[in-house]
């Protein structure tokens, strides 16, 4: 299926353009069909589908990576799969479609309803039940977005989220795999048995939203432990985890590759260990996003670290920059951020998952200065093939 590309509007080209480049700058049985909630087929597809019957169809995330693949079209192959060290594995961003087109792999909304659930079998096997349902609500809330006066300008929807591959999935072999789309960038690597998951960057707007089951609000939990954990410091450890600022963009977001930020905050290693455990259980929500055992061997290695940790925090829920904070470790980042005050209704949250020591499964990076360029050519218009729907999804 050939894919719309669109040009913005002059006036808005050069404020758009240093957008764009200060967020690249800153910037993973039976056979039985999964079980469909409701009979509407107007329901999309992210809340249609039950994880756990999505997740008894395949025993591995090899087998519905490959299982997926197989529902593709050559030309649909082609886009979905890379080889395992190609350094497009780093080209991805939590920009709307719009500023940021040439995603790897094939949209959602260009599948059918067959390759949809393999797609989602997938995500399902290769995701814990956390992992998938934060997927899920990210996806949803762009169609909350959608509703909005720029989608047409942005092109929010649920169907620009795009799923890849890099090397053969196959048991025994290291293999990656790629989810993404605005405010969202999975990256996994399977190897020995085990999933990586740096670097990930999740964030939703609006980060509180009713969905088909209730009120979605998955970092809910992210907010409250960081908060709590804050509060629950002394007077000296609070003095010393104060953050110096509360960042424009993520120090460790889309386009950061490799770089390490100063190393701030209260050490954790001299906290009592009802302290420690707070930091071990507010980690534990990202690692939580892959499998369980996966989840709980990356544990163990923070365990490990802790008294190498930092932990830096500013801002409160009364803030008009909001919420801020960074747990820094010599094998973790990560960053938490609200943008703007914190709201009782909708809320725009960022967060950013890395194992410097660890990324990619030690892919090469594409140059930052190759970013740059794509910017400016997404901006100005030039000719090309970039991969946005303008539209929703087909039911």
């Amino acid at each position: 299926m050939a894919h719309r590309s669109a040009t913005l509007p002059p006036c808005c080209r050069k404020r758009t353009l240093l957008i764009v480049l200060a967020a690249l700058a800153a910037s993973a049985c039976d056979d039985a069909p999964p079980t469909v909630r409701q009979a509407d087929a107007d329901v999309p597809a992210y809340e249609a589908f039950d994880y756990a019957q999505l997740r008894r169809v395949h025993p591995t995330s090899a087998a519905a990576a490959l299982a997926f693949l197989d529902t593709l079209s050559p030309e649909q192959r082609t886009e979905a799969l890379f080889d395992f060290g190609d350094s497009r594995r780093s080209r991805w961003s939590n920009l709307p479609p719009s500023m940021f087109r040439d995603r790897n792999g094939v949209a959602l909304g260009d599948l059918t309803t067959v390759q949809t659930e393999a797609a989602h079998r997938f995500l399902a096997t290769a995701l814990s039940a956390e992992g998938y349902a934060m997927a899920m609500a990210v996806v949803g809330a762009e169609d909350q977005l959608a509703e909005g006066s720029l989608t047409g300008r942005l092109f929010w929807s649920s169907g620009n989220y795009w799923l890849a591959f890099f090397g053969e999935p196959a048991a025994g072999e290291a293999w990656g795999w790629q989810f993404g789309g605005h405010h969202l960038a999975i990256n996994m690597t399977v190897a020995c048995g085990r999933s990586y998951l740096s670097p990930t960057f999740v964030g939703i707007d609006p980060a509180q939203y009713a969905g088909a089951a209730g009120v979605v609000a998955p970092f809910s939990e992210h907010l409250a432990a960081g908060t709590t954990l804050a509060n629950a410091l002394d007077e000296a450890q609070r003095r010393e985890a104060q953050a110096r600022a509360h960042p424009r963009e993520l120090a460790t977001g889309a386009g950061k590759d490799g770089f390490v930020p100063p190393v701030e905050g209260s050490a954790v290693g001299g906290w009592h260990p009802a302290l420690q455990q707070q930091l071990v259980d507010l980690v534990a929500l990202w690692t939580r996003l892959m499998p369980a055992d996966s989840g709980a061997a990356r544990l163990a290695e923070v365990r490990a670290d802790l008294g190498q940790t930092y932990f830096a925090y500013r801002g409160d829920a009364t803030d008009a920059d909001g919420i801020y904070y960074r747990v820094h470790g010599p094998r973790l980042i990560i960053e938490f951020a609200t943008e703007g005050q914190v709201s009782a209704e909708g809320g725009h949250y960022h967060s950013i998952y890395r194992d410097p020591t660890n990324e990619y499964g030690a892919v090469p990076r594409q140059p930052f200065e190759l970013l740059k360029q794509e910017a400016y050519r997404i901006v100005l218009g030039a000719p090309d093939s970039r991969k946005v729907r303008r539209q929703p999804p087909r039911p």
